[in-house]
């Protein structure tokens, strides 16, 4: 579904976004073999600039969008629904602090599962999709497919105040590949990872492959960060060595759903550990359903709270937990 515009702000889902002068430039991406959509949304924006920099409001590549946008003025970049995928070859990059990139059309009110609307493929291996070096900005929206042995969003060098949400991230690999779906080994400060679908294996090959994991923060330099609300799965033939790697100080990671892919014509997925965790990392309120649930690091009956084990449904509240 798209935005519509009013003079008084910006609505999605009938339900406003913001009231009008809270944000900076607002540019739109549309891919011109999207006949249909593009041909409206030339009809509005075709031609038409900003005055204030003279920047194109239309755009027909994401990157092209996001290079126009200012740092620290809050800029948007929505992009347009497709039935095609918005292939890539290089890493999509954000540098500029305060911008916001937006697939309106895959926003979901239930969270964790956008619809298929804005697919961003990477075809190149061993290349992320999106590569973030800047602090303050916002993704949502969107279904990133990367390829083999790829990050899919990399929280490059230290950052600050991110926010990822409400996107599905389906990584693939091949054996023993050191990536994460949603990573950073720099520093990550007081950023939010909330209501994405992380599948590690969505595109398994003909064997078992082992990956790092789905959300991985390494640097004990990290802090404060909130993991809330994903759905996070092993795909098929995928072993996760952790589903969430926390390796700073004082992260919260609360109410997030484990599972491992069950049979299929590939065979099951396994994580090793469901996460692992700094000392002062909160895990609260996370279900697991895996055949071994366990999970390390924190502070035994302190760190670890109402976690919910899969074999059961009971509670388990220490470190290195076998099942209540």
């Amino acid at each position: 579904m798209s935005l519509s515009h009013y003079p008084n702000g910006v609505t999605s889902f009938g339900i406003p976004v913001m009231p009008m002068g809270t944000y900076g430039n607002v540019y739109y991406v549309c891919q011109t073999a999207n006949s249909v959509v593009y041909q409206d949304m030339l009809l509005k924006f075709g031609g038409e600039v900003y005055e204030n920099d003279g920047s194109a409001i239309l755009h027909t590549t994401i990157q092209s969008a996001l290079n126009a946008t200012v740092a620290n003025r809050e800029d948007y970049v929505f992009v347009c629904t497709d039935s095609s995928d918005y292939d890539i070859t290089a890493a999509l990059t954000m540098t500029k602090k305060g911008v916001h990139l937006i697939a309106p059309g895959g926003l979901s009110h239930n969270g964790g599962i956008p619809g298929n609307a804005v697919r961003i493929h990477q075809n190149t291996a061993s290349t992320e999709c999106l590569t973030i070096t800047a602090d303050c900005v916002e993704v949502a929206g969107f279904f990133f497919k990367g390829a083999a042995d790829s990050d899919i969003i990399n929280l490059s060098g230290t950052r600050w105040h991110n926010y990822i949400h409400h996107n599905f991230i389906g990584g693939t690999t091949t054996e023993g590949a050191a990536i994460y779906q949603i990573g950073g080994t720099g520093a990550v400060n007081q950023c939010t990872i909330s209501d994405n679908y992380i599948m590690a294996g969505y595109s398994p090959g003909g064997s078992d492959v082992t990956i790092s994991g789905c959300i991985g923060f390494t640097s004990n330099s990290s802090n404060r960060n909130l993991i809330a609300r994903n759905i996070i799965c092993t795909g098929q033939r995928t072993i996760v060595t952790a589903g969430v790697l926390l390796g700073g100080q004082d992260d919260l990671m609360l109410d997030n759903i484990f599972y491992e892919a069950v049979g299929g014509t590939l065979g099951d997925g396994t994580f090793t550990e469901a996460w692992n965790n700094g000392v002062t990392t909160i895990a609260m309120g996370n279900k697991l359903a895996m055949d071994t649930p366990a999970n390390s690091g924190g502070t035994a009956d302190k760190t670890n709270v109402l976690n919910y084990s899969s074999t059961d449904g009971g509670l388990y509240n220490t470190g290195l937990i076998e099942a209540s």
